[in-house]
């Protein structure tokens, strides 16, 4: 008898927990998870892309003609495809990059003042969604201020207590925590997601036995508002089921 392929969706599993593992600074881990991923579909490009980008993959190791890496830095960044996905799990707000004025190769000025201003009105924003009950909106505009002043005090005050709020609403609305959550879409559909570490780190631990509760506890080394917003975003979308 034949041996059944593994499916693709066992593969994007296998490389989103190495990727996990990655982020909170489980090399060893995330390697040998990645390597399983490769013997499950020998050749996936992006098993060997996280491998390589770690050192664990030699490029003399890649078929005649293959290179994954770039020559240069991406997106003027200087990251690599995995320290961005990594990046995207542990640090969520990262500034935009200088505008650089090609004639003189100086730093553009971008106007401190013009950005402060946005700044106050996304904050202001904020404060009004908040006010009438749209957290969801109210963190959104706290985020893109963020992402125009990642430092700024106000922005990152107002943006905790708005995950806190979210996070107790999220919470209630998956009471009572011994309930099970059942996948309802289908793996092609899961797999168009395009999730991110976290969501396809816990898409993988649904499995029709393990409880709220339970799932909460095993995510627990995550940030609590990212798990509580996943899980959320799949109730809401119907992606699974809770009996």
């Amino acid at each position: 008898m034949t041996a059944s392929l593994p499916s693709l969706d066992e593969t994007q599993q296998t490389l989103d927990k190495g990727l996990v593992c990655y982020a909170l600074g489980q090399r060893d881990d995330a390697i040998r998870l990645w390597n399983e991923a490769l013997e499950l579909s020998p050749g996936d490009a992006r098993a060997l892309d996280y491998l390589q980008s770690v050192g664990a993959l030699a490029p003399s190791d890649l078929e005649p003609g293959v290179d994954l890496r770039p020559d240069g830095p991406e997106d003027g960044v200087g990251l690599s495809t995995i320290d961005r996905a990594a990046e995207s799990l542990v640090s969520p707000f990262r500034p935009e990059p200088e505008e650089v004025d090609a004639a003189d190769g100086g730093v553009t000025d971008i106007g401190a003042d013009t950005m402060v201003a946005d700044v106050d009105i996304l904050l202001g924003d904020a404060q009004a969604n908040k006010d009438s009950g749209d957290f969801e909106v109210a963190l959104k505009n706290c985020e893109e201020a963020l992402r125009k002043e990642p430092d700024h005090a106000e922005a990152n005050e107002l943006a905790e207590e708005l995950r806190q709020e979210l996070n107790a609403i999220y919470l209630k609305e998956l009471e009572p925590l011994d309930r099970v959550p059942f996948l309802r879409a289908a793996d092609s559909s899961i797999l168009e997601l395009s999730l991110d570490p976290v969501g396809g780190f816990l898409i993988s631990q649904i499995d029709g036995e393990i409880t709220v509760d339970e799932l909460l506890t095993i995510l627990s080394t995550f940030d609590q508002f990212r798990v509580l917003s996943s899980l959320h975003y799949f109730l809401v979308n119907e992606i699974i089921e809770l009996r």
